[in-house]
C-alpha cells in the first residue's frame, strides 16, 4: 500500500512534537521519580518480645517545609512512643532522620510497619509512603548465590505458586 506524501509530513510533524517535548525519548518514562526519598533501617536485632528501633531517614530533591514522619500502621507490633515526629525544614539533598520504637509481638509471622513522610513543597503538600517488613525468624525463602555465565553473582530464590 502506497502512502501519500501528506501522511509522511503529518507523521514527521507528530514525531518532531514528541521529540521537542521529550516524550519520544526512551529514558523519559524511567526518569520520573518522586522528589522525596525514604529509607528505613533496623538498629536492633529482630527478636520476639523485644523492642526494635527503626531509623527513618528522609531526603528530598526539593526544599520542604513543615516536614514530618508519621507511622500510619504498626502492622501488629506495639508502638512505643509518639506516632509522628516533626523534622522541620528539609533542604534539598540534606537528609534528616528520626527513630521510632516498636515492640515485636511474641506471636505472628510477619509485621508490616508503614510510614508516611510529608512536607510543604514548592507546589503544595507532598507525601511519600515507605514500609518495613519485620520477619522475626528471618526470610521464609531459601536464598542461594549463583554465578551467571558472564561471571556476575546473583541471589536466587525458588519460585512457588501462592494460592
Amino acid at each position: 500500500m502506497k502512502r501519500s506524501p501528506l501522511w509522511h509530513s503529518i507523521a514527521s510533524l507528530g514525531f518532531a512534537v514528541l521529540a521537542v517535548t521529550g516524550l519520544a525519548t526512551p529514558s523519559s518514562a524511567t526518569s520520573v521519580q518522586h522528589p522525596i526519598d525514604v529509607r528505613i533501617r533496623a538498629l536492633d536485632p529482630i527478636r520476639r518480645g523485644a523492642d526494635l528501633r527503626l531509623r527513618v531517614t528522609a531526603s528530598s530533591r526539593v526544599g520542604l517545609g513543615r516536614t514530618q514522619v508519621r507511622m500510619i500502621s504498626a502492622g501488629g507490633s506495639v508502638l512505643r512512643g509518639a506516632p509522628a515526629v516533626a523534622l522541620g525544614r528539609l533542604a534539598p539533598g540534606r537528609p534528616a532522620s528520626t527513630i521510632f520504637t516498636v515492640n515485636v509481638p511474641q506471636n505472628g509471622n510477619r509485621f508490616y510497619i508503614q510510614f508516611q513522610v510529608s512536607g510543604e513543597g514548592p507546589q503544595g503538600k507532598m507525601t511519600r509512603g515507605a514500609c518495613y517488613n519485620i520477619l522475626p525468624e528471618g526470610p521464609l525463602e531459601a536464598l542461594r548465590v549463583v554465578d551467571t555465565p558472564d561471571g556476575r553473582h546473583m541471589v536466587e530464590v525458588a519460585a512457588r505458586r501462592i494460592d
